[in-house]
């Protein structure tokens, strides 16, 4: 079994914050919309039938302005002030349902179509290791672009080491987006709700680690100014980890998700190595089975499926020692947790076998060509017979 330690350099202190939520807090900036559904800060979640929401049940549902902590992917809690119009006098309709909803005065509505097609070109994934899932986790950020679902919290390595890669299995992820719309802010413009200026203001001039990494620890590390929000149908499965597949983008159409046709009879030989193990839907009533009627619960329960940008918070910030020692912290905790996460996953995969390539045949498929690699046999020399034999150790 791996066994390995990491202790996180940042600990939530015992005592008490002083930027915890109040209730007050919590009645006026929950819900909001989560990588999973409408939720609250705390965590918990808010269940939608499509009648839900009852006085906001016309308002549209916040997903922007919303604080998100870098280092892991958390959603922390709506930061920006947002306010609604006269009732009718801005509005958004729901393509499924033709439900009307009034928009916020701070954000422009954009149709989701573009973003969404963008998404869904590269809808599977495959994992054949920690370090993949690290570096998509990383490249997300360093995009501009963090995704939702399944990719939108920093990897636990051993959680899919045990799961997964210690089984020889890989993770393949699919993930259907449907999106209903974009949302945006000027973030030169935007004005921060009293919660969050209260907060902004109890950070001194003097630097104080502990109340700094407080404040992150409940604010997070940057405030989302344009978002995808929708639908996603995400489904995971465990395929070999070694296949003779020369490539994933070829592999992917051997996996029996949800949306695929009939599976090619290229991908007989793997049939039995691979298994569809879950499938969830994310953002409206997920106890719907049936997923046009699904889609017709999103406009009132949403997901958050992709941050397009945000803006850290020190750029809201004037005082310049204050804006420093934010800035400092925030370096200092993502350079730490990055080398926390990358020797994490070189911990991980230094348990593995390595994949053995081999030589190579091209078979016509219906997908152009399939390169099919045979796996050269590892050999162990028996000296007695002078031969070689398939496998064993020595």
């Amino acid at each position: 079994m791996l066994l390995f330690c990491v202790q996180h350099v940042f600990l939530s202190p015992n005592v008490a914050s002083v930027f915890q939520f109040t209730e007050e807090a919590r009645a006026a900036l929950c819900p909001f919309v989560g990588t999973t559904g409408m939720r609250c800060f705390d965590g918990s979640s808010t269940r939608t039938s499509g009648r839900n929401f009852e006085s906001d049940f016309m308002k549209l549902p916040r997903g922007v302005g919303i604080s998100v902590d870098r280092s892991t992917g958390r959603l922390m809690a709506p930061a920006v002030q947002l306010t609604y119009p006269p009732i009718g006098s801005r509005t958004w309709t729901d393509g499924h349902t033709g439900a009307i909803f009034d928009l916020f005065n701070e954000a422009t509505l954009g149709p989701a179509n573009r973003v969404a097609a963008a998404y869904d070109t590269a809808r599977v994934h495959i994992f054949h290791n920690a370090s993949q899932l690290n570096a998509a986790w990383r490249q997300t950020f360093a995009d501009g672009k963090v995704r939702g679902g399944e990719l939108a919290r920093r990897p636990e390595t051993f959680e899919y080491y045990e799961n997964y890669f210690n089984h020889e299995e890989a993770l393949a992820l699919s993930q259907r987006v449907i999106g209903l719309y974009t949302l945006t802010l000027n973030a030169s413009t935007v004005q921060l709700n009293e919660f969050a200026r209260h907060a902004l203001s109890q950070l001194t001039t003097t630097f104080d680690s502990d109340l700094y990494e407080d404040f992150i620890n409940t604010w997070g590390t940057h405030v989302i100014t344009r978002s995808l929000v929708g639908g996603m149908i995400e489904e995971r499965a465990k395929v070999p980890r070694c296949s003779r597949v020369y490539d994933d983008a070829s592999f992917v159409h051997c996996i029996p998700f949800g949306d695929r046709g009939p599976i090619s009879s290229n991908c007989t030989y793997y049939t039995a190595q691979i298994r569809v193990i879950s499938k969830r839907l994310l953002g409206g009533n997920v106890e719907i089975a049936n997923e046009n009627e699904w889609k017709r619960t999103l406009a009132v329960g949403p997901a958050l499926l992709q941050i397009l940008e945000m803006v850290p918070w020190y750029e809201f910030i004037t005082n310049n020692a204050v804006k420093q020692n934010l800035i400092t912290i925030m370096r200092y905790r993502q350079t730490n947790f990055d080398f926390i996460q990358a020797e994490s996953a070189r911990l991980v995969d230094s348990r593995l076998q390595p994949c053995i390539s081999g030589a190579q045949t091209i078979i016509s498929s219906l997908y152009k060509s399939l390169s099919i690699p045979y796996s050269i046999l590892r050999v162990r020399w028996i000296s007695d017979t002078n031969r070689l034999l398939p496998g064993g150790k020595n």
